[in-house]
């Protein structure tokens, strides 16, 4: 998934100032080249995958192979740092031709939270210590689990963005900026496979036609929010942006309680809390934007928004009126619970604001006043059933 070396240091997902909070976000990766030292061939693959917790400054787990008769795991801390770079320091214990090890683990190479291209080495200061190597091997996140505003794109029980490789190094004109704009561009684009696979689930359970096409015309709508916010993040990256496709086939192809269930569910979530606090965030940014690049971004996707927002209480009520009592009450008793603020952060307000972006307070005060509207919404359509 990598072309070598330079494209895996290039690789980039920004700190995520818009859509996650850095305490919620897991990360799965995948690397493979090779390593040197051990016993065995002096040279041998390498390869393992990495399960990484939290974003810019994180804790991993790891499990990789060394050749064909070593096996280690290892565990510790990780770190973005500066414009382009990452260390990670832990704790590895191997086994492997009859002998086991243990000791530290050091890390460090060009790359980001999306990955990198991994130099490293471990050391067993207990045991056989021959079971030490040294590794270079490119490092991809392909996908990371969080949870940002608008229509999400679910895997399993998590929710995917895509990967983003920045084409050249260098310096930001504004990392803040980059990472949020990166951060929206990312999210607008995973709802993108969202809302068509939405679209064909609603056609599975034998939804109205005005549906799926709404659900078809918002997958076009969030293609061009994607290129705006791409635009935005390029610009203060100063480096053209490259993103991965994602897609998302349908995950039943009939009516079902359980479907039904799902979809209303998700419609709760991801539409009327997720999209209505996009829409509500970029209303509020607008009235004090100054770079006419953001104002323009802001206008295409605040009705937008409003209008997809619009789309998942008419698919939720459709829902309950299919499925009946048992999909409303997993709505209601979801509704009950209230997604937790984000951390407080040392903010320039006004640089954001001039520049289309709310602070991180603004952005929860946002969220806690679409959640309190939708929650009375929702008790009154359960008032009229």
């Amino acid at each position: 998934m990598v072309g070598g070396a330079a494209a895996a240091a290039a690789l980039r997902a920004s700190p995520a100032q818009g859509a996650c909070g850095s305490h919620r976000s897991t990360a799965v990766g995948f690397h493979f080249g090779l390593a040197f030292g051990g016993p065995g061939w002096p040279v041998k693959l390498n390869y393992g995958i990495t399960g990484r917790f939290g974003q810019d400054f994180a804790g991993y787990a790891r499990l990789e192979g060394f050749g064909l008769g070593t096996l280690q795991w290892s565990a510790g801390g990780t770190s973005v740092f500066g414009d382009g770079g990452f260390a990670e320091v832990g704790i590895a214990g191997a086994i492997g031709h009859g002998a086991a090890g243990a000791g530290p683990h050091l890390g460090i190479g060009p790359g980001g939270r999306g990955g990198g291209l991994l130099l490293g080495g471990s050391y067993a200061l207990i045991g056989d210590s021959t079971l030490s190597y040294v590794q270079l091997a490119p490092l991809l996140f392909p996908s990371e689990i969080c949870f940002p505003s608008g229509r999400a794109l679910r895997v399993g029980g998590g929710i995917v963005l895509p990967p983003v490789a920045a084409m050249q190094d260098g310096a930001c004109a504004d990392d803040l900026l980059a990472s949020a704009w990166l951060d929206d561009a990312r999210a607008e684009l995973a709802s993108v496979p969202a809302f068509l696979r939405l679209a064909r689930e609603l056609d599975a359970v034998g939804a109205p036609r005005e549906l799926r096409r709404a659900a078809l015309a918002a997958a076009d709508d969030e293609r061009f929010h994607a290129a705006a916010a791409f635009g935005m993040a390029s610009r203060w990256r100063c480096s053209a942006l490259l993103a991965a496709p994602l897609s998302a086939p349908p995950r039943f192809d009939r009516a079902s309680l359980s479907a039904l269930t799902r979809l209303a569910v998700e419609a709760w979530e991801d539409g009327c809390l997720g999209e209505g606090t996009a829409a509500l965030c970029a209303r509020r940014a607008l009235r004090c934007v100054r770079d006419e690049q953001a104002a323009r971004t802001l206008e295409l996707v605040a009705p937008d928004e409003e209008r997809h927002a619009q789309l998942s209480w008419q698919v939720l009520e459709w829902c309950w009126k299919a499925g009946g009592p048992r999909v409303r009450d997993a709505v209601v008793a979801l509704s009950q619970a209230s997604v937790a603020a984000s951390p407080t952060a040392d903010e320039d307000a006004d640089w954001l604001r001039w520049n289309g972006r709310l602070t991180t307070a603004e952005r929860s005060c946002a969220r806690a006043e679409v959640e309190e509207r939708a929650k009375a919404r929702l008790s009154a359509a359960v008032a009229q059933v």
